[in-house]
């Protein structure tokens, strides 16, 4: 069982781990690579030769890490217009629109409003993105659709065509995979205050509540080299000569040696399992504040979807959970609390979320 008393909770380096942006203009971002405030709240800058994009958080929107392959920046394509998403809208899916740029990492993502209230999400994909990577967002929002339809998760629209996505020819001549989903109103965690406990509760719900939708969910995609999946974290460490304060250096290495010793054992014992896996706090929407009690309603973004550990699901939130509290680890367990009364943790599984009883020493 979960433990009712109170908890230190112990991530390995890699499950606190994020990433943030760089400097100014005229900073080298690929100098650095980890930045840690206190070991409680590490957070990352990751050089772009490890493949892992930036991941934003802390009042910049919709920034969020991605794995290999890197996308460059010099060969990320040209803007999608508003206009031009009015007419993929018309042309693909029969709609009428006007449509509002919303915040995107590399691909292009549109609100798109009817005039009579309807509201969708319209992504064009980068140019790199492939088929089997949208398929498997699609086949898995639509799974869920299925299996969980009480759960206000996005739902995948057809085309005209009665296709999940399709592929358009740009105005500028470039081909991009186009999808629609429903648009979900909330605000995201990282703008909502205060963080209580209940509401941390209620997301590890969700996320407990997805996950295990997820268990007879397959996908070829979802098997993939992934720098987030916490099950190939030992990367990390032939990037630390990057960390030029040796102090923050050797915490770094600290946490990694119990990973190694504490976790890597029980690494074959863990249960894996498709998992939505990015838990971070802008991906995550709560209700309005005139609702009765402020609760997490949904999550948004299944791009890092893999197969991975099942613990790795609550672990991630947490990390996110504890970050700027005045008490994190009680942060981190009542969301730990949430995903474990929904989806039961198993002994093992909690000895890697809580090895010791101490904070780090």
């Amino acid at each position: 069982m979960l433990r009712e008393s109170p908890l230190t909770l112990h991530l390995p380096s890699c499950w606190l781990a994020d990433s943030t942006t760089g400097g100014g203009e005229g900073e080298d971002r690929c100098r650095k690579v980890v930045q840690v405030a206190d070991e409680y709240t590490l957070t990352a800058s990751l050089t772009s030769e490890t493949g892992i994009l930036w991941r934003r958080f802390r009042g910049q929107k919709g920034n969020s890490g991605r794995v290999s392959p890197m996308i460059s920046e010099a060969r990320s394509p040209l803007p999608v217009s508003p206009d031009e998403a009015v007419q993929l809208a018309r042309s693909l899916y029969g709609l009428e629109m006007s449509a509002r740029s919303l915040p995107g990492e590399y691909d292009s993502n549109f609100h798109l409003i009817s005039a009579d209230g309807r509201a969708f999400v319209l992504k064009v994909m980068h140019s790199s993105r492939d088929r089997e990577f949208i398929d498997m967002q699609c086949a898995a929002l639509t799974h869920l659709a299925h299996r969980v339809p009480e759960l206000a998760l996005s739902r995948v629209q057809l085309t005209r065509l009665g296709e999940t996505f399709a592929k358009a020819c740009l105005r500028n001549g470039d081909e991009r995979f186009v999808w629609l989903l429903s648009f979900l109103p909330g605000r995201v965690l990282a703008e909502v205050r205060p963080h209580t406990p209940e509401l941390l509760r209620s997301l590890g719900r969700l996320l407990g509540q997805i996950d295990l939708a997820l268990q007879n969910f397959s996908h070829p995609a979802a098997i993939r080299a992934l720098k987030w999946d916490l099950a190939q974290a030992e990367w990390i460490r032939k990037y630390l000569f990057h960390i030029e304060d040796p102090s923050r250096r050797t915490m770094i290495e600290r946490v990694l040696e119990r990973y190694e010793s504490q976790v890597v054992p029980q690494l074959p014992t863990l249960r894996k399992s498709v998992i939505y896996g990015d838990a971070n706090d802008y991906n995550v929407l709560v209700n309005s504040p005139s609702a009765p009690s402020r609760e997490v309603v949904s999550v948004i973004d299944f791009g890092d979807m893999h197969h991975g550990l099942v613990v790795a699901e609550p672990a991630v939130a947490a990390a996110y959970a504890l970050l700027g509290k005045s008490e994190p680890l009680a942060a981190a367990a009542a969301l730990v609390e949430g995903f474990h009364g929904v989806f039961p943790l198993e002994e093992t599984e909690l000895s890697v979320l809580f090895p010791w009883s101490g904070p780090f020493h």
